[in-house]
C-alpha cells in the first residue's frame, strides 16, 4: 500500500486538536506521513508523536486569539447559564461584540491555513481538518481534504432534535423548528462575518448555517461518535459522512497518574471534575462547583483551567490548572464533565460513568444523550441545585445498570473496526484522485 503525506490541522481549541491527533496516530500506524500544522505553542504535540511540524505564520495573528476567546467567554458568560432556547431569544447590548470576536477567530485561522497551502514548498497528498465551519482556504486549493466532525453527531441528522438544543429525541417536535430559527437569529452577527468571508473569496454558493456549522465534505467526511449512542433512530444522516466509533489519543504525558498524597487516606470514591478549556475559565462558576463538591463524602481531582490560580480547593480535592486528563480518567470512578465531545468520548472509552454539566453548544446534546441512554445524569446551570448534584453522584455509584451499560459501550468502542475502515476509504479517495 502506498504511503501518503497528510497535512493535519484543527481550530485552536483543545478538543478539536485532540481529535485530529487521535486520528493522526492511526494514520501514522498505517504507514502514512503526518505533518501537523498549527501554532508554534503546539509543536510539542507533534514532536511527542513523531510527526513533522510546520508552524503557522504568526504575523497573520492580528489579535491574541486566546484573549479574543476569553473576551468572548467573559462577554457571554451569563448567557451560558441560561436555558439553551432562552439564551438566544434576547440579545444583550454587548453580545454582538462577543460574536464578532468569535468570527475573527475563524477568519484569522483561515488566513493562516491559506498561507501554508500557498507555499509551493509544502506538498501534501491530502488534508485532515477539524475546523467546525466552512473555510475558504480548503476550497481555493486543489489538494484533497477530509473533514472530521469531532463535535456531537446530532448536527448530521436533519430529522433529529436541533443541534445545541439539548432536546431529547423523545421531546415535543413542535419546538424543534422554533429553536432552529432562534439559534440562527441569535448568531446573525457571526453568520454575517463568516458568510462575508466566504463571499469575499468567491464562494457565495457555500452557505454558513449556525444551525449546523460544519462544512460539507469534498468527497467523504468523518464524525466521532460511538455506534451505541448514534442518532440512527432520527432517520438518515447527511450523505457522505461516516462514523468512527473511537479516536482516543495517547496521553499527553507517559507518566502514570498517582493519587496525590493529600487524598490517599481520604474516604470515598475518586472523581474527576472538569468544565473544559473554556468553561473552566469562568472562575466564579468553577468556585461555585468546588464549594458544592467540597461537601461530598468523596474525593476529587480538579482540572482548574487557565484561571485556576484564583480558585480555592476543598480539603477533599487536589487540582492543577492543567492535568494529564486521559491518565486521570483511567484511574477515577466517575467523571463530572461539561460534555465536550472529546472528554465525553474519552470517558466512555475508559468505561467511566459521568455526570454532564453542559456549558454551551453540543455539550447540551451530549448531556441529554447521557440521560436518554441511561448512562449517567445531566445537571443544568440554569436550575442548579446543590442537593440534586450531590445525589446524582450517589445515584451513579448505587446503579449497577449504569455501570454495566457504560462498560458495554467501552468494549464496543475498543472492538470497532471503523477507524481502520475510515483510513482505507481515505486511501481509496487519494488513489482515485491521483489516477485521474
Amino acid at each position: 500500500m502506498p504511503s501518503y503525506r497528510f497535512m493535519v490541522t484543527a481550530i485552536d481549541a483543545i478538543g478539536h486538536i485532540n481529535a485530529v491527533l487521535g486520528f493522526s496516530e492511526a494514520l501514522k500506524a498505517a504507514g502514512h506521513e503526518i505533518c501537523f500544522v498549527h501554532r508554534e505553542k503546539h509543536r510539542h504535540l507533534a514532536v511527542k508523536r513523531g510527526f513533522q511540524f510546520i508552524p503557522f505564520d504568526e504575523t497573520v495573528w492580528e489579535a491574541n486569539l486566546d484573549e479574543v476567546m476569553l473576551k468572548w467567554l467573559d462577554t457571554l458568560s451569563f448567557k451560558f447559564k441560561q436555558d439553551p432556547l432562552q439564551r438566544f431569544l434576547e440579545k444583550s447590548p454587548n453580545e454582538n461584540e462577543g460574536f464578532r470576536a468569535q468570527g475573527l477567530f475563524f477568519v484569522i485561522m483561515n488566513k493562516a491555513i491559506d498561507r501554508i497551502l500557498s507555499d509551493k514548498n509544502n506538498k501534501f497528498d491530502a488534508l485532515l481538518v477539524d475546523l467546525a465551519a466552512p473555510f475558504p482556504a480548503l476550497h481555493k486549493h486543489p489538494v484533497l481534504w477530509f473533514p472530521l466532525l469531532s463535535s456531537a453527531a446530532l448536527q448530521l441528522y436533519p430529522s433529529g432534535p436541533p443541534y445545541a438544543s439539548g432536546y431529547s429525541v423523545h421531546s415535543d417536535k413542535s419546538k424543534w423548528e422554533e429553536f432552529r430559527k432562534v439559534i440562527r437569529d441569535g448568531h446573525s452577527e457571526i453568520a454575517r462575518s463568516m458568510q462575508g468571508n466566504l463571499d469575499a473569496h468567491g464562494l457565495s454558493h457555500i452557505r454558513f448555517d449556525p444551525a449546523y456549522w460544519h462544512d460539507e465534505p469534498q468527497t467523504i467526511g468523518f464524525y466521532h461518535y460511538p455506534a451505541d449512542l448514534d442518532y440512527t433512530e432520527c432517520g438518515p444522516r447527511k450523505s457522505n459522512w461516516h462514523r468512527i466509533d473511537c479516536l482516543v489519543r495517547k496521553p499527553d504525558f507517559d507518566t502514570d497518574f498517582v493519587i496525590p498524597e493529600n487524598l490517599k487516606d481520604k474516604p470515598g470514591k475518586l472523581i474527576y471534575f472538569s468544565l473544559g478549556s473554556l468553561g473552566s475559565a469562568d472562575a466564579s462558576l468553577m468556585q461555585k462547583f468546588i464549594d458544592i463538591l467540597s461537601k461530598s463524602p468523596h474525593k476529587f481531582i480538579i482540572s482548574k483551567g487557565v484561571r485556576g490560580d484564583q480558585l480555592k480547593l476543598g480539603d477533599n480535592m487536589w487540582g492543577e490548572n492543567y492535568v494529564n486528563q486521559i491518565k486521570v480518567v483511567q484511574n477515577v470512578d466517575l467523571v463530572i464533565t461539561h460534555g465536550g465531545n472529546n472528554t465525553f468520548l474519552e470517558t466512555l472509552y475508559h468505561g467511566k460513568p459521568m455526570i454532564v454539566i453542559p456549558y454551551f453548544y453540543d455539550q447540551f446534546d451530549n448531556a441529554q444523550r447521557v440521560v436518554d441512554k441511561k448512562i449517567g445524569f445531566r445537571v443544568n446551570l440554569y436550575d442548579l441545585d446543590e442537593e440534586y448534584l450531590l445525589n446524582c453522584i450517589e445515584n451513579v455509584f448505587n446503579d449497577n445498570e449504569i455501570q454495566n451499560r457504560v462498560k458495554a459501550i467501552s468494549q464496543n468502542m475498543r472492538n470497532s473496526k471503523s477507524l481502520s475502515n475510515a483510513i482505507k476509504m481515505m486511501e481509496k479517495q487519494i488513489e482515485q484522485k491521483s489516477s485521474s
